[in-house]
């Protein structure tokens, strides 16, 4: 895991918040988005998630996400050095481009609105994070793998639009 990411992970678990909630948050709250069984699996998962409220759960589903996408940009980097197949080559380095920018950029802004209490700046990260591994995703279909992780990450950002929205 890079520096950058185990920073962000560090930060996120610092700062999510301590207050006590009912058990029934999480499901309440995964039921508004639209892959609850994702969202229960990915929230519960962190011990972090019991004593969220969700505001924490925002950020949890954030610090999932950003694992997620620094594996798959990791994986793409690893691919493109080994590809020789020219429009697969083209795909690759499109989806480094654009995971790039969710990894470095929409990921880190997500978590700063998060924290500092403004989600829309967070809502607009997750949508620029939604199109870009929609642009990925029609380049990577010949790699299945990829593209099941390319899947999860619009799936995860999905939730966390959904939860951002809540904080609206």
């Amino acid at each position: 895991m890079n520096s950058f990411v185990f920073s962000m992970v560090a930060f996120m678990s610092f700062f999510l918040p301590s207050s006590q909630v009912s058990a029934d948050l999480i499901s309440d709250t995964c039921k508004k988005t639209p892959s609850y069984n994702l969202c229960v699996s990915t929230l519960r998962a962190d011990p972090q998630s019991s004593k969220a409220d969700v505001q924490g759960l925002a950020l949890i589903a954030v610090k999932k996400l950003v694992v997620e996408g620094t594996k798959i940009e990791n994986e793409i980097k690893q691919l493109i050095k080994k590809t020789k197949h020219q429009p697969l080559l083209n795909a690759l380095k499109l989806c480094a481009d654009k995971y790039n920018i969710i990894v470095h950029y929409d990921f880190p802004e997500a978590v700063e609105a998060i924290t500092k209490g403004d989600p829309k700046f967070a809502e607009d990260a997750a949508v620029d994070t939604a199109r870009s591994s929609d642009k990925c995703a029609s380049g990577i279909t010949s790699t299945p793998h990829l593209a099941s992780i390319n899947k999860l990450v619009h799936d995860l950002d999905d939730i966390v639009l959904y939860i951002v929205r809540l904080l609206l």
